[in-house]
């Protein structure tokens, strides 16, 4: 995948990346590794041809949460991405983002 529409990307397109490494863009200084945990497809309406699906990101070993807000995510098979992201939860891995495709 190289240039992302947001209103035609999948779950699909994700979830094989399942477990792999995403680099999330706080800042352009701060890069934190976090894995893709889970794609969950959703049953609520969307106006778009595709389904809407929520993704987690898991960070390792960073607890600090970050406000909610449009991060860049990076995969060396996607490339970029810009999503936004809310914190979800800790836990004794790190800290959890949900991005959501309505």
């Amino acid at each position: 995948m190289e240039a992302y529409d947001l209103s035609t990307i999948t779950a699909d397109d994700f979830s094989k990346y399942m477990n792999q490494t995403f680099d999330v863009y706080f800042a352009e200084t701060q890069i934190v590794p976090s894995a893709l945990t889970r794609v969950t497809r959703l049953s609520s309406y969307t106006p778009l041809e595709r389904g809407p699906f929520s993704l987690e990101l898991q960070t390792s070993g960073d607890h600090a949460p970050r406000p909610q807000g449009i991060y860049r995510i990076a995969h060396p098979e996607i490339g970029n991405i810009e999503v936004f992201l809310v914190p979800v939860g800790t836990d004794v891995k790190g800290m959890r983002y949900e991005a959501v495709f309505s």
